[in-house]
């Protein structure tokens, strides 16, 4: 449960693993979902198009982040029960 002044950290691992998950979304929503090829970089408005896809791509691997964080932590408490009974 989340408590004020509580300090939420990811350990590295997940950091690392951040890059690629990244790295990959931006591609996906760059050149296959939203074609960037086919658009100019002289005016303003397609820069921030660009940004918005990245920025669209840095919370989505964000989320697969924490879902990732929490199926292993689910994971690390089952097998902590199934020990504990064993």
């Amino acid at each position: 449960m989340l408590v004020k002044k509580e300090h939420i950290s990811f350990p590295l691992i997940y950091w690392i693993l951040f890059i690629p998950i990244f790295l990959l979304l931006s591609y996906r929503n760059l050149f296959i979902n939203a074609q960037i090829q086919n658009y100019y970089f002289n005016e303003l408005e397609d820069f921030g198009r660009y940004v918005f896809f990245l920025a669209i791509s840095f919370a989505e691997a964000f989320i697969y982040i924490v879902i990732i964080r929490i199926v292993i932590g689910l994971i690390q408490s089952l097998l902590k029960k199934s020990n504990v009974h064993s």
